[in-house]
């Protein structure tokens, strides 16, 4: 399958209100707001989308308000992991409805792989049901799973719909095992999933990066993927700095939880997230609020 796909891919969240519905008026602002930005996709129904704790009815929601309201102007790739395979292959189904241009899938979490042959038979099945491009999605703290990089390549060989990956390891010997086997092919992506080392995978030869960081910095964000690519150094350095500085937000409650909150300091949506997922405190905005200020973000 000849696709390839480069640039930041932004895992958007999904904003929900205090019924824990999509906001649908919240969704259009941020898909909005991050193609105003620049970034070059939009990664939806990830960790920072949520999916694992929406329920199935606002899942579909948020693919209709996304593919709606991005309407072809960039591509989509949407998650699909679930516990099984037979699960994931009915979230495919679901996807395709809604015309995404490519699905993504960890292997099945809760029950997690005990060696490599189960890795490769359920991304042989669900690359077999479908006829989107398919993205392995490597993330072992959440999926209790780490998938070896030549389990990735031999993927790649086996399966003509596999196109990339996202590593979100954040593990930097195993991104250079990734770019050594699989940097060179024109048919394969590399998607780094850590913002920590997003600027020296790029200049290293990644394709791009689908990090959560761009959902409250996308500006800056494809900003550093065009400094790695133009090989600006000395920006690329800055950049990673300064992104390194903004990720404070993490160490507030929940990954999600920071990022929304910084979202609602940002105007964009309200900082609900699933329960049981806990939103910060009023005293924990007022420093996210300073953070965001210090770093030029709000002014």
């Amino acid at each position: 399958m000849n696709i390839r796909y480069e640039g930041i891919f932004s895992p958007t969240v999904t904003p929900l209100d205090e019924k824990e519905r999509v906001d649908e008026l919240g969704f259009v602002k941020q898909l909005n707001r991050l193609i105003d930005n620049g970034v070059h996709g939009i990664y939806l129904l990830g960790s920072s989308g949520e999916f694992t704790t929406l329920t199935n009815a606002e899942r579909e929601r948020a693919l209709d308000i996304a593919t709606k309201t991005i309407a072809g102007r960039v591509p989509i790739i949407c998650c699909v992991m679930d516990t099984s395979t037979q699960r994931v292959i009915q979230n495919i189904e679901t996807a395709q409805q809604f015309q995404v241009n490519a699905v993504a899938a960890t292997p099945g979490y809760y029950y997690p792989s005990t060696d490599d042959a189960d890795i490769i038979q359920f991304y042989q099945e669900i690359a077999a049901s479908t006829d989107l491009p398919v993205l392995i999605y490597n993330i072992p703290s959440t999926a209790k799973t780490a998938i070896k990089p030549n389990i990735v390549a031999q993927l790649a060989d086996d399966c003509d719909n596999i196109v990339g990956i996202k590593d979100s390891s954040g593990d930097w010997i195993n991104s250079l095992h990734l770019l050594a086997l699989l940097g060179e092919r024109n048919d394969f992506s590399i998607f780094i999933g850590s913002h920590f080392i997003i600027g020296a995978a790029l200049l290293f030869g990644a394709d791009g990066g689908v990090i959560s960081i761009s959902n409250v910095a996308p500006k800056e964000s494809v900003a550093l993927y065009n400094a790695a690519k133009a090989r600006d150094i000395d920006e690329v350095d800055r950049l990673q700095k300064w992104m390194i500085k903004l990720s404070k937000l993490y160490t507030y409650g929940q990954g999600v939880s920071g990022m929304k909150a910084c979202l609602e300091i940002l105007g964009v949506c309200k900082a609900h997230t699933t329960s049981p997922l806990l939103p910060l405190r009023d005293t924990e905005k007022v420093e996210l609020k300073e953070l965001l200020t210090e770093l030029g973000l709000l002014s």
